[in-house]
This record gives C-alpha cells, sequence and structure tokens, in this order.
C-alpha cells in the first residue's frame, strides 16, 4: 500500500547502521550505555550498510484494503457525522512496508493471501503500481479478502481502526525455500503466525537477518518471536511482553528485559510518537540505549498518519 507519511521515513534513517551493526554481534549479559541524537542535524555515528542490488527484501504478513474517513473530530456514541475527506487504498503492515521499499527502489517480494474479489484485485495491483514482486501473493476463492476503515481525527490527531481480517491464512505447508532465493532480509508483521514461524525458519537456517513487527498478542506469537534478530513494536507492547513482573514499568527495563529474554534478539526498537523512538541494541560489551526525538512539525500540516509506523520500519 501507499504509506504517505514519506518524511518519516527519512526521520528514521538515522538508526539504521545501527540496526544492521547489531545483527553482527554476539550474544552477550547486557550493562547499559546511552545514544541520544538531539536534532536532524545530529551525524550518523555509523556507515549504513546498502543492500547489493540483486539481493531482495522479503516480507510476510498483512496486506488488504484500508477504507479512511477523516473527520473533524471522532464522533460520539450514536453521533451521525460527515466525513472531510475519504480515500480507498492497499493497506496491511507488511504490504505497507514492502511498498515503501518498493519506491525506494528496492527489490522487494511480498508474501500473503488475499480474495479472488475486487478488493484483491485493488491491492495486488497498488503492490505492483509500487515496484513489489506479487509472485507469492496466493489468491483464494475460500476467503474475502481483508479490509479496514480508518477513522482519522483531524482534532485528536488520532487514527481508530475496525479490521475485518480473511477466513483463510497462509500454512506453513505452503512456505518453500524457494521464496527466499537472493534474499537478504526477510520482514514479517506477526500475521499469518504459523506460514511466518516456518518462513522465519528457513531464514534462520540460510543466515538471512528476520526482523518482526509486533503491535500486540497474537496465537504463536511467543514463538516467531524466538526467531526473530529485529524487533518493531508500538509504545504499549513492551509493557504487555513484562505483564506480571513487579518494577519494570519505564522503557529502559522494558526493552532491557524483551532483549535478555530473547536470546536471537540483538535489537528491539520502540516508537513513540510524537516522542520519537527509542531502542535497545546487544553489543559485544554492552546494551546500547538509543533515543531519536520526532522533528517538531507543524501539527497542521499532517495529512494524515495512517501507515507511519510501516514507513517508519522501511525507512529502518
Amino acid at each position: 500500500s501507499t504509506c504517505r507519511q514519506w518524511v518519516l521515513v527519512i526521520i528514521c534513517t538515522c538508526s539504521v547502521g545501527l540496526a544492521l551493526k547489531a545483527l553482527l554481534q554476539p550474544r552477550t549479559k547486557l550493562a547499559l550505555t546511552s545514544i541520544r541524537f538531539q536534532s536532524r542535524n545530529s551525524p550518523l555515528p555509523i556507515k549504513s550498510r546498502r543492500l547489493p542490488v540483486s539481493a531482495s527484501i522479503v516480507g510476510l504478513g498483512s496486506c488488504g484494503v484500508d477504507f479512511i474517513a477523516q473527520v473533524s473530530e471522532y464522533p460520539k456514541p450514536d453521533d451521525k457525522i460527515r466525513t472531510t475527506d475519504f480515500k480507498v487504498f492497499g493497506g496491511g503492515n507488511a504490504a505497507n512496508s514492502m511498498c515503501a521499499l518498493g519506491k525506494l527502489a528496492n527489490n522487494v517480494k511480498l508474501i500473503s493471501k488475499v480474495g479472488t474479489d475486487a478488493n484483491g484485485d485493488l491491492i495486488v495491483k497498488e503492490a505492483e503500481e509500487s515496484g513489489v514482486d506479487i509472485s507469492y501473493v496466493l489468491r483464494s476463492k475460500l476467503t474475502p479478502s481483508p479490509f479496514t476503515y480508518v477513522i482519522v481525527d483531524q482534532k485528536g490527531q488520532t487514527r481508530t481502526c475496525i479490521h475485518t481480517p480473511a477466513t483463510e491464512e497462509l500454512t506453513p505447508q505452503e512456505m518453500d525455500v524457494k521464496m527466499l532465493e537472493d534474499c537478504a532480509w526477510v520482514h514479517l508483521d506477526g500475521r499469518h503466525t504459523e506460514a511466518a514461524i516456518r518462513l522465519a525458519e528457513l531464514a534462520n537456517e540460510k543466515g538471512i537477518p528476520v526482523s518482526l513487527d509486533v503491535e500486540k498478542d497474537r496465537p504463536h506469537l511467543d514463538q516467531l518471536m524466538q526467531k526473530a534478530d529485529i524487533m518493531f513494536t508500538n509504545s504499549k507492547y513492551p509493557a504487555i511482553f513484562c505483564k506480571g513482573q513487579e518494577g519494570i514499568t519505564d522503557d529502559e527495563s522494558l526493552l532491557l528485559r524483551m532483549l535478555t529474554t530473547l536470546p536471537r534478539l540483538k535489537f528491539v526498537v520502540c516508537t513513540k510518537g510524537a516522542d520519537g523512538s527509542i531502542g535497545l541494541m546487544r553489543d559485544s560489551k554492552d546494551g546500547k540505549l538509543i533515543r531519536c526525538p520526532a522533528w517538531s512539525i507543524d501539527p497542521s500540516s499532517v495529512v494524515d498518519t495512517t501507515g507511519a509506523g510501516d514507513a517508519f520500519i522501511a525507512g529502518c
């Protein structure tokens, strides 16, 4: 789909070199040190590594259609209001990130499953137009394509998603090592979880880095997290992950617990909206805490925050 917040792609690339370096570090006991980026002019501490031109980035996860209604203010119960704007776009976490990468001239493949309905036609059409290889987007007559109603509250600068999922998911049996030919990176968004576990296993066996976008708990997610090298999450999930563990409430402690609980994980990044992002990287000597503030922008210039997190991941 279309990630419309391209400025966020640029903002978050200050973490690229750190994330790639983290993949190369051995596992060790962590002691925290801190890095803070003060402004947009802060130099990158580590040069980023570009993927070979022929290498592909493979994303597995959700794709669907977003029906995006902008309203001046979020409605109260039983209200009747009018939209100030309405658009229909392809959407879905993995699809958004892959389309953003495709528009940045990367070699990108998407693995997913949609129906043979009109929504499915729109999904694959937009992905192709964004430069995404859809050879592994399976079409099924047995499921409707996923779609989401998105209410964008212009006053509160929030968005509310009402999702209708597909009734049929990808299966582990549909995963094939051929999907990873010439692959340099695998990105998962936690959907089609059992299939994602199988693809992550194949990537682990081939030494291909795996990144995972986690928003909330899902069935089998604990197994999938064990196979990720890099994790992207929101401001809420670290507390969910550490639920029931007394005294762990601050960002640093939550991320540290995630990193130490998941031995394969080398870098965990938490997005914090207007407060930017915070990341914890497993290093050869210590755990490096990275704070990256968001750029200050005029709220009136924000058109729509839908897909902003997916664009952030694409930039990283």
